[in-house]
């Protein structure tokens, strides 16, 4: 299935693979920012540690998997791949602006750093579709 505009395909599907790691990613960070706000003992260090190698482990995998899912039209295997992987190094920069969220506004900050995301999410799902239906 060829597609008339291949390259805004791919990196359409980059973005909203990225964005969506990002998304991914901000919320577990923001899940466990709330769950240690509460009492000091409720939460120890080791389910910290797993709630964020979950989250992080999780959006790696939705970067790569909304990435080759939207990349679908390009009928090359190898550039969906290529695309892919671009997508988890975009995620991991895009998420880099999470610590940043947290030390500046706490858990409004990173609310709203996932609200960006998640609004950011949206147009690359939809730009996406829409330079693959071209």
């Amino acid at each position: 299935m060829a597609t008339s505009d291949p390259l805004g395909t791919a990196l359409a599907s980059i973005a909203a693979g990225a964005t969506s790691g990002a998304a991914v990613l901000t919320a577990g960070v923001l899940a466990l920012r709330i769950l240690q706000s509460g009492e000091p003992s409720a939460l120890s260090p080791d389910v910290g540690g797993l709630i964020l190698s979950t989250a992080v482990s999780v959006a790696l995998l939705v970067a790569v998997m909304v990435t080759w899912l939207r990349s679908r039209p390009v009928a090359d295997i190898r550039r969906r791949g290529v695309a892919a992987a671009v997508a988890v190094f975009g995620m991991v920069i895009l998420a880099a602006f999470a610590p940043l969220a947290d030390t500046l506004g706490g858990t409004v900050g990173l609310g709203v750093s996932l609200a960006l995301f998640v609004v950011a999410a949206f147009a690359a799902h939809r730009a996406a579709r829409r330079a693959g239906a071209a």
